[in-house]
């Protein structure tokens, strides 16, 4: 999963980890949090491969006889590799998608939208409006300094330690979805040993309702758990397990909801 990258990697998760470890209990764990926290990470992923994208072409030139990655080259090129993974995501992936794959079209229209705007109102020393020495120098002070730096970590007493690795990060969302589409690794839960003492929740640094799922005896696999195994170390019970497995049947809790007793499960489904 992500946590390879962002529990033993990552600098801000690091930071996170220590100097925010006093704010993790602040993290919203309400639906409307997760909602706007999916919408956000995922328009912060579409602008930085927007903007990504913006910079490298601006370094480009359109003289064929001089380059071989003309700007022309370049964006189709990465018009082509967005296109193969849309393809693939929606032909194999389509049903862990469900309905985030209207979302996920958006975005990818949006994309491909952009870059076809680069290729006609851009000039030999500008993108779009702006000169290209001017974005370059803007787009990484504004977003290395400023928004990861100084917003992401100002924001520790008021939406937990983590507010930056959940609502800007565009690298998490990215594993994210990975984690959610490819990896084994899940946080398994014996719903039948649950005591609900909101030990797990509280903890949470992700802003993820742990108890909901514990309750309910559902295996998490959530694109924004990055694996710390806190929630895991504080459940009194030994509910929570942190593991990895195939990826056939992650999602589906069904075996555990009477606790992880699969004879009697099998014995109940019988007499239906």
């Amino acid at each position: 999963g992500k946590r390879w990258f962002c529990s033993w990697v990552c600098g801000c998760g690091g930071l996170a980890e220590t100097a925010g470890d006093a704010f993790r209990q602040l993290s919203d764990k309400s639906l409307s949090a997760w909602k706007v926290e999916r919408w956000v990470v995922h328009s912060v992923v579409v602008f930085v491969t927007l903007m990504t994208t913006a910079v490298i072409y601006s370094y480009l030139g359109n003289d064929s006889s001089k380059y071989w990655l003309t700007k022309s080259t370049f964006l189709i090129g990465v018009a082509l590799l967005l296109t193969v993974i849309f393809v693939f995501a929606m032909i194999f992936k389509r049903e862990q998608f469900q309905k985030d794959a209207r979302y996920g079209a958006i975005g990818y229209f949006v994309i491909i939208m952009a870059l076809i705007g680069f290729h006609l109102l851009s000039g030999e020393g500008n993108v779009f409006l702006f000169k290209s020495e001017t974005l370059r120098k803007s787009y990484g002070f504004l977003i290395g300094s400023i928004f990861s730096g100084v917003i992401g970590t100002g924001f520790y007493p008021i939406f937990g330690n983590r507010v930056w690795c959940r609502f800007g990060c565009p690298m998490a969302a990215i594993l994210g979805f990975q984690q959610r589409l490819f990896s084994k690794f899940r946080i398994t839960t014996n719903g039948g040993q649950c005591i609900s003492c909101g030990n797990c929740s509280t903890y949470c640094e992700m802003g993820i309702d742990v108890r909901a799922y514990a309750q309910k005896g559902e295996n998490i696999v959530r694109s924004s758990c990055v694996g710390c195994g806190i929630c895991s170390a504080v459940c009194p019970r030994g509910v929570l397990k942190l593991e990895n497995g195939p990826l056939k049947g992650r999602i589906d809790g069904n075996e555990v909801l009477l606790g992880n007793d699969v004879d009697l499960m099998n014995l109940v489904n019988q007499n239906k």
